[in-house]
């Protein structure tokens, strides 16, 4: 009789093992598939901001380049009405426009891009 009660508890005890390890298989794959998945979300954040940062890149080269021909106008601009120069106010005339003329460009382009 004993060693049939001792079977019973020792099958009992192995189901609960078995039980136990499959409950902590289960829990360590839940725990896999969980950091798999971040790791893949926090690449594309990663490639997402490298592209953003490529692209701001790319613009500032073009505003650059831009700048000079900007900036070349806008003196012809101040030529053209007799008061060029080379002094600090020739400067801040020429930043005025400049400001103006980039306002007024942004302004048109934000329209321009919101259209549909």
């Amino acid at each position: 009789m004993k060693r049939a009660v001792k079977k019973v508890l020792d099958k009992t005890s192995v189901d609960d093992a078995l039980a136990s390890k499959a409950k902590s298989i289960a829990d360590r794959t839940t725990i896999d598939d969980t950091v798999i998945r971040l790791s893949k979300k926090v690449g594309m954040e990663v490639k997402k901001n490298i592209a953003t940062a490529i692209l701001a890149a790319f613009g500032f080269m073009i505003a650059l380049v831009w700048r000079d021909v900007v900036k070349e106008g806008v003196t012809k601009l101040i030529d053209m009405f007799g008061a060029g120069g080379d002094g600090f106010w020739f400067s801040v005339m020429t930043a005025l426009i400049t400001t103006i003329i980039c306002v007024v460009g942004i302004i048109y382009f934000s329209r321009w891009s919101e259209k549909k």
